[in-house]
């Protein structure tokens, strides 16, 4: 063989290599991401979905590819954790995902900044609220769900409570006022899950008293090198961010945070959206 010839055969290799690497990075095909976390305060399974950063995006005709693998894992119960609508983008994705899911799961939801960033916050739980799903503000519930109790509580996003979420690098006092409500409903022997939007507020949730802490926000630091880097760039949390997505222990406190399923403008690369689901077993 010439050796023209074998120079062509190795730049076409490469390069088909080169375009599967490619279309691997760029694909955003939704995946389900499972977690399984054990407890002496479980006696009965409880699986949940966790819904973090739709914002309004379509997958497919009504919604029907999301909502056909939200039934394909049959959970229990749906906890939404922020940015479900957006600011700029109509809430038709948002609207069809929840007139399905609201009637057919136990659905309860924490606001996002995006949700806040549209001006109409209070109008868009309302909307939400009168799809069947339970608004979380600073309240606890005590739900039962396989005759296992379980108990939820909810912040809302650190932007409702000002013109920045921060002040002096520390959190606004009306998200702690709401925060120190739900931990104050920690201490009755329940299984306690804080359902909130934000990843990086870790000093507040560890050792906290909450069992889980569910949150999003990060979109799994939007780029990602397989086994080499977990995310490039998360929002608060700047460049290479500790807590794009995954699981974490931070003591004696669980946190997951999703890496979302927004598809948007700023390309996900090696980080497909994801719909978390995260199961509760006992110890055996």
């Amino acid at each position: 063989m010439k050796k023209t010839s074998k120079k062509n055969i190795l730049w076409v290799s490469a390069l088909s290599v080169l375009i599967v690497l490619l279309v691997i990075a760029f694909w955003q095909g939704l995946t389900v991401k499972h977690y399984t976390i054990q407890t002496d305060k479980i006696t009965s399974p409880v699986r949940m979905a966790v819904i973090a950063d739709l914002h309004s995006t379509m997958y497919g005709d009504n919604q029907k590819v999301l909502i056909k693998a939200i039934r394909a894992q049959n959970p229990d119960i749906i906890l939404l954790v922020g940015d479900i609508a957006d600011d700029e983008v109509p809430h038709d994705g948002t609207r069809q995902l929840l007139s399905v899911i609201g009637s057919e799961y136990p659905c309860y939801y924490v606001s996002g900044n995006h949700e806040y960033w549209t001006g109409e916050a209070d109008s868009i739980k309302k909307m939400i609220s009168s799809y069947g799903v339970t608004i979380l503000a600073g309240e606890t519930k005590t739900i039962t769900i396989n005759n296992q109790k379980i108990q939820l509580g909810g912040v809302d996003d650190p932007e409702g409570f000002g013109d920045s979420p921060y002040v002096d690098g520390d959190v606004r006092k009306g998200w702690k006022e709401q925060f120190e409500t739900c931990r104050a409903a920690t201490a009755n022997g329940v299984y306690f899950i804080l359902l909130t939007h934000r990843p990086e507020l870790v000093e507040q949730y560890r050792n906290s008293g909450f069992d889980l802490i569910l949150a999003g926000h990060s979109h799994g630091g939007q780029v990602r090198i397989p086994a080499l880097l977990n995310g490039l760039l998360a929002p608060n949390q700047g460049f290479f961010p500790q807590y794009a997505g995954g699981h974490y222990q931070l003591d004696t406190t669980t946190m997951i945070v999703s890496r979302g399923l927004s598809r948007s403008r700023i390309p996900r690369i090696f980080n497909p959206p994801e719909l978390v689901m995260v199961e509760l077993n006992a110890i055996e």
